[in-house]
């Protein structure tokens, strides 16, 4: 589906146009972000609404449908969310190809600092955006598990073949992606927020955290 709607997006003068406009009105919100990807996942479980959407030929049918089955989405909001993905996910793939670019990102001293390195490179997107869309992957179901210093945690290790691992560990470094997420989410929450991540119920600690804390506060 997101190759579907990317079409209406990325067409060379169509993703210029956009990347620009998008640029200079960052109006949206988590809100916004997150009724767009609830969007998506009703249409990848609804097999007859996956095939009408699929069906369009242009962006203004594809909203009318949306909004038909309770999903009120402007051309804006879809090319913010869309368009800012992308320019995260190409500034990974290119500091995967460019070791000067990676190492300067991966020692970036604050987010903001990583995001202005990113504009110096001609991809804009924000702090914000870039915590969703790592936080979204951390708590996908694409998870596996792998050992750290401080025991065995779940992690995504790649997208595609895009490396995230190093990503991930970096904003939870900073603090803007939680740094254990639950495989699978429990049925109910002790908090009424459910949309945030770093509360105690919606996260974990792995197995000798604690033990391996106090050693190392010791020590």
């Amino acid at each position: 589906m997101y190759y579907q709607i990317w079409n209406f997006f990325l067409q060379e003068d169509k993703y210029n146009y956009w990347k620009e406009r998008i640029k200079v009105n960052k109006k949206f919100n988590r809100v916004t972000w997150q009724k767009i990807i609830d969007f998506l996942s009703l249409v990848e479980q609804t097999f007859a609404l996956k095939y009408q959407l699929g069906e369009t030929d242009s962006l203004e049918p594809f909203l009318k449908l949306a909004t038909e089955n309770g999903y009120n989405l402007t051309a804006e909001e879809l090319a913010w969310f869309l368009i800012s993905r992308k320019q995260i996910w190409d500034l990974f793939d290119l500091a995967q190809k460019t070791p000067s670019l990676k190492e300067q990102l991966l020692t970036a001293k604050s987010p903001q600092h990583f995001v202005n390195i990113a504009a110096e490179n001609s991809y804009y997107f924000s702090v914000d955006e870039l915590a969703w869309l790592l936080t979204e992957i951390k708590s996908s179901s694409e998870l596996v598990s792998i050992n750290n210093s401080v025991g065995e945690i779940l992690t995504v290790s790649n997208y595609g073949r895009i490396e995230t691992g190093y990503w991930i560990w970096l904003a939870e470094d900073w603090g803007i992606v939680p740094p254990f997420c639950h495989r699978d989410k429990p049925s109910t929450f002790l908090s009424q927020n459910v949309n945030n991540p770093f509360l105690p119920d919606r996260c974990f600690l792995p197995k000798s955290y604690f033990n391996q804390r106090l050693m190392a506060i010791h020590n």
